[in-house]
């Protein structure tokens, strides 16, 4: 018999009880985002926001005055932007990435025209413009200016590399690996966690929740993740953590080592909070390698695997 909302609610209730109880993990602040300080033409809050493979936070800011233009900036925890760009005529971005010689990726979620990705120069060129697929769930771009997209569920009723569920691309939009179908390796139906180590990818992904990397052309599946539904996920290669649940354990993390075949809990859960021990809420986050980052609004945070291991 089906449960009620009632139950379904209780039971909830019970279970993020329990996680409450845990010990906390606390992120420290790394910087604020924001467009020059002397310049009131950009909004105040970002439009959207990423985090490069060098660690540095890049914002999109949208014009008060013309509904086409925004600026760029990239952040390295500073009170001004290290470097900042004026586009004009760009997409409205949901993913923002940085690019091999200052370029920068602008891409929506979803693509129902044909293209929905574009590559800027430093100086405020569009270079490329082209197709990353439809349902974008995470947008990642490593050292050497590969792209690599997950999609979400959603991606699954189309064509193209979004029904692949995770797909690699060039610096100038072009499909260069695609993930492989069953029975090779476990299906993606919806990438819930993405991590670039350099130019290794990560993923943690439904139905199956095996963790799975990919150097090279070369998927790796190192078995059934000992926590299931995590959104994001750190490693550094032998050892990790999940980070993000369903429900009321949206702020969980769940440390784990990679063996020779299989993934094993690593010590005890904790729960991610703020410096000041308030819940992360309305937070964006990147993982890239061992480094987790999360921002909200102008907000930046930090941790990493050293520091969630020490609880």
């Amino acid at each position: 018999m089906p449960k009620t909302r009632h139950e379904y609610d209780q039971e909830s209730l019970r279970r993020r009880l329990e996680v409450l109880r845990l010990p906390v993990a606390p992120l420290r602040h790394a910087g604020y985002l924001s467009p020059d300080r002397t310049d009131r033409q950009w909004e105040r809050t970002p439009e959207t926001v990423g985090v490069g493979p060098d660690n540095r936070a890049v914002a999109v800011w949208a014009s008060r005055e013309h509904p086409e233009r925004r600026l760029i900036t990239v952040h390295d925890g500073g009170r001004q932007p290290v470097r900042s760009v004026q586009l004009d005529g760009c997409v409205q971005p949901w993913f923002v990435q940085p690019l091999p010689g200052d370029r920068i990726l602008l891409a929506r979620s979803r693509n129902r025209d044909g293209a929905n990705a574009e590559v800027w120069t430093c100086d405020g060129r569009r270079e490329h413009q082209g197709d990353l697929g439809d349902a974008i769930g995470h947008l990642l771009t490593t050292p050497s200016g590969a792209i690599w997209a997950g999609y979400f569920d959603e991606a699954m009723a189309g064509s193209g590399p979004q029904t692949h569920g995770l797909a690699r691309f060039t610096a100038d939009l072009e499909p260069d690996w695609l993930y492989p179908q069953r029975p090779a390796m476990p299906e993606i139906f919806d990438c819930y966690a993405l991590n670039l180590a350099d130019e290794t990818a990560w993923t943690c992904a439904y139905t199956q929740f095996h963790l799975v990397s990919v150097t090279g052309d070369t998927p790796t599946d190192h078995g059934p993740a000992p926590y299931r539904s995590a959104h994001a996920l750190l490693t550094d290669g032998t050892t990790g953590a999940f980070i993000r649940g369903y429900g009321p354990e949206y702020d969980l993390v769940t440390p784990f080592q990679i063996d020779a075949a299989t993934v094993t809990p690593a010590g005890e859960p904790t729960r991610l909070v703020l410096p000041d021990g308030m819940e992360v809420r309305g937070a964006r986050t990147f993982c890239r390698g061992h480094e987790l980052h999360v921002i909200i609004g102008t907000s930046w945070y930090r941790t990493d695997l050293g520091l969630l291991s020490q609880r």
